[in-house]
């Protein structure tokens, strides 16, 4: 999958508790969602849903369907793809990552503006425009504009990103109780532990 603004935004707020407190408390969802997003230029569509602090975002990796699920109490990412579920622990860097491109570097390294930009409105639901700013591991920083409902529900993101302009933006809203059962692996599903598989690789030279 291919790393963006909106995606880098997103795992810097939700997969570490180790983010600043203004980034969390300014744009943490405080709801129960299920939104449906389209990413342009592209024009591909995700789907994210929040449920008790963790993150479901459903997209598409090189046409194969991919489901990423963020637990930012236990810092722990899971992906769903091609019947395999794999857990990685976002505190620590894979092989032949840099500390920067690690999910704890993206995690610290974000800043936001508190100050109101103006108000939109997206999918039927007024929203809040900040500026924000967060890391983008050995590249350029990512600046984006995201605009935020008053429960901290991103229906907009605009970013700039390596010289593009990246948008997210929400096409439908959904607020209410979601199943927390979306929130974990399927019944049955043996989860393979990358971190702990890997971590006996060390550091591929050079990195």
């Amino acid at each position: 999958m291919r790393r963006s603004g909106p995606f880098l935004l997103v795992f810097a707020i939700l997969l570490q508790p180790v983010a600043s407190a203004r980034a969390r408390d300014l744009l943490a969802p405080r709801v129960d969602y299920a939104a449906t997003y389209i990413l342009q230029p592209d024009g591909e569509t995700m789907r994210m849903a929040h449920h008790a602090s963790r993150i479901r975002i459903d997209t598409s990796s090189e046409g194969e369907a991919a489901t990423i699920i963020i637990d930012p109490a236990a810092q722990t990412m899971l992906m769903l793809m091609q019947g395999m579920a794999m857990r990685m622990d976002m505190r620590e860097r894979m092989p032949g990552m840099s500390f920067k491109d690690s999910g704890a570097s993206l995690a610290t390294d974000i800043s936001v503006k508190p100050q109101a930009l103006g108000t939109k409105v997206i999918a039927g639901l007024t929203c809040t425009v900040y500026d924000a700013i967060c890391g983008a591991g050995t590249g350029e920083p990512v600046h984006s504009l995201v605009c935020l409902t008053p429960d901290n529900v991103m229906l907009e993101s605009v970013s700039k990103d390596q010289g593009r302009t990246i948008t997210l933006t929400a096409t439908a809203v959904e607020i209410g109780p979601q199943d927390p059962a979306l929130f974990a692996a399927p019944p049955g599903t043996q989860v393979m532990d990358m971190s702990r598989m890997m971590g006996g690789m060390g550091a591929i030279p050079g990195q």
